[in-house]
């Protein structure tokens, strides 16, 4: 265990992505389970391209990426928790609303529709 001071969230993710590098480069995957050319000529595999991708990426534009996807994030959060706030406000709503029964003297409520006549013939009963 080294005795380096600690850094920001940044250095210390940056570090431990060379760990892992390192240490995936150590033990290469065998050829039966990597179907296609390992390394930066692979342009087949997505996973590779994205690796690639990632290393030929300048720092700033990772960071405003992750700006970004922080962001939609805390959108998407806001929206579901609105929806939630307002499926617990329709749940309320029916509780508190009182339970009625239909009686069968009751006539039907008038239809929400209004018929409108559209022939040409403005009395067709003639």
């Amino acid at each position: 265990m080294s005795k380096e001071p600690v850094g920001s969230v940044a250095e210390e993710a940056a570090k431990l992505f060379a760990v892992l590098q390192d240490a995936a480069g150590a033990h290469p995957v065998e050829e039966d389970k990597h179907e296609h050319k390992l390394g930066p000529d692979c342009v087949w595999c997505p996973v590779c391209q994205l690796i690639h991708r990632v290393r030929n990426t300048s720092p700033e534009t990772i960071e405003q990426l992750s700006s970004a996807a922080a962001h939609v994030l805390g959108s998407l959060r806001s929206l579901l928790e609105a929806a939630a706030d307002a499926a617990r406000q329709a749940r309320e709503d029916a509780a508190s609303r009182p339970k009625t029964s239909a009686h069968p003297e009751e006539e039907p409520a008038p239809p929400k529709v209004d018929r409108i006549d559209v022939s040409e013939d403005p009395e067709p009963w003639d």
